[in-house]
């Protein structure tokens, strides 16, 4: 058994936490129809194979993977919507599927594709249901909408019905709504998904204050990297419902690797650039050039292959310019999707 999580140890534990789903499979046509319902035939998907790992109290967790690689089936276990099939989950001390009312208080769960407040209703009226429910005292809930309101910048917004509000204002909205009971562990699914550069620039920007002010526990799941760096002190990746690297972001970028940028007289594709240099075709990025200008490829290979790779560039084609740039995090992740290891 995974012990209770207390303020000096692990806030969230998961020990070889695997889910799989089972669906029916049907043919084609009018009789796979007829076959499901007199002999249904099952597949299974194995959405999480095996996952553990511990959380910290106060600790900014990312959690990204490639789309079906698990993440959101993760935050679900944690946050109690499913359970697990086998392995064992504990936050806070609870077994989030048992959904005690302590656990319930404690915890929250936001996703970016789905709205969790009263849309007909203006957001301050949302706002004092949520206060009935939870149970909140009047004098904390004033308080508490009051710094939210101000740190979100949506205090004009709170009697405009929430249906009529832009996406990003929207979202400010749901993240006041999740969070005014004041929960120990946040679940963050996409939360700045659709939104403009502004909006999501002052959702993180919140997120960084609320985690530094009132040490919550917050996993993000998040495709824009920008998400990741700037908020995040530790990432978890999975793929393929397996987690392939848990540890610091630069622990990723600073994994031996470097950005080797060049530009050619002359515009050969990925693939001839990948026989000429012997370089994986997923580890060379040609960029789309600019009006008047030739386009710039970039290698992501080892440091000590930079020279053999120009030196076999200058036997075939004219270099123009080059140089080395920081490796990037989403150039590390994407090369982690496709050829499915971190390289050291």
């Amino acid at each position: 058994m995974i012990a209770g999580g207390t303020s000096s140890g692990p806030v969230i534990q998961a020990r070889n936490i695997r889910r799989v789903f089972r669906s029916s499979r049907k043919g084609e046509g009018l009789k796979g129809a007829l076959k499901l319902l007199a002999r249904p035939e099952y597949q299974e998907h194995v959405a999480l194979k095996g996952v553990s790992f511990e959380l910290e109290p106060g600790s900014f967790n990312g959690l990204i993977g490639a789309n079906g690689a698990g993440k959101t089936t993760l935050l679900k276990i944690l946050s109690g919507l499913i359970p697990p099939t086998s392995g064992e989950a504990r936050v806070l001390g609870f077994e989030p599927f048992k959904r005690p009312v302590e656990f319930r208080r404690r915890i929250s769960l936001v996703m970016g594709q789905k709205a969790q407040l009263w849309w007909d209703l203006p957001a301050i009226d949302a706002f004092d249901l949520l206060r009935a429910i939870y149970e909140i005292p009047l004098k904390d809930y004033r308080e508490r909408l009051q710094l939210l309101s101000e740190l979100l910048e949506v205090g004009r917004h709170l009697n405009t019905q929430i249906r009529r509000l832009s996406l990003g204002e929207r979202m400010k909205m749901e993240l006041i709504g999740a969070i005014l009971h004041w929960p120990s562990v946040i679940f963050l699914d996409e939360p700045t998904i659709g939104l403009d550069v502004l909006a999501a620039q002052k959702l993180r920007e919140f997120l960084r204050v609320f985690n530094e002010r009132e040490k919550a526990t917050i996993i993000l799941t998040s495709h824009n990297m920008d998400d990741i760096e700037r908020l995040c002190s530790r990432v978890l990746i999975l793929r393929d419902g397996e987690l392939i690297f848990d540890g610091a972001p630069n622990g990723l970028t600073q994994a031996g690797h470097s950005r080797l940028r060049v530009r050619l007289r002359e515009t050969p594709s990925a693939e001839e650039l990948s026989h000429v240099t012997a370089v994986p075709v997923t580890a060379i990025q040609v960029d789309e050039a600019e009006e008047g200008e030739t386009k710039a490829i970039h290698f992501t290979v080892k440091q000590d292959r930079i020279v053999a790779i120009l030196q076999a560039l200058m036997q075939r084609f004219h270099i123009i310019d080059m140089g080395i740039e920081e490796q990037s995090l989403e150039s590390v992740i994407h090369r982690l999707y496709v050829e499915g290891e971190l390289r050291s």
